[in-house]
């Protein structure tokens, strides 16, 4: 009997210690999944529209002046650029993109604006 519960406080950590090995087939797709390059590509893409909306908000707030507003801008869109032309995206998808950048763009300067103007 005692040999028994020794064999069996030897198998569980054993089993532990096996089973995300045993595993690993399911783990390996998250991993590629995540630093897939399209997944990265997607990251940068989206750090580009909020970086633009960021600057578009502090620029319309007062806060970012005219110069460093069109600068920040000039390098969000080279970056979103970069990326469009990485993700080999036809042209109606790059126009489509831009106007969303544009339409975002727009959307955050009259929000701003517009709570301005209700408040003074």
């Amino acid at each position: 009997m005692l040999v028994f519960i020794a064999v069996l406080l030897a198998l569980i950590p054993a089993i532990v210690i096996v089973y995300p090995f045993l595993r690993r087939g399911e783990s390996d797709e998250w991993l590629d999944d995540e630093s897939s390059p399209m997944a990265t590509l997607q990251r940068r893409w989206e750090a580009a529209l909020d970086g633009i909306r960021s600057a578009e908000l502090e620029h319309a707030i007062g806060n970012l002046s005219e110069e460093n507003y069109r600068w920040l801008r000039r390098q969000y869109m080279r970056e979103a650029a970069v990326v469009m032309r990485a993700m080999e995206l036809e042209n109606e998808e790059e126009d489509a993109l831009l106007v969303q950048i544009e339409v975002e763009s727009r959307r955050v300067r009259e929000r701003v604006l517009g709570d301005e103007q209700t408040t003074g």
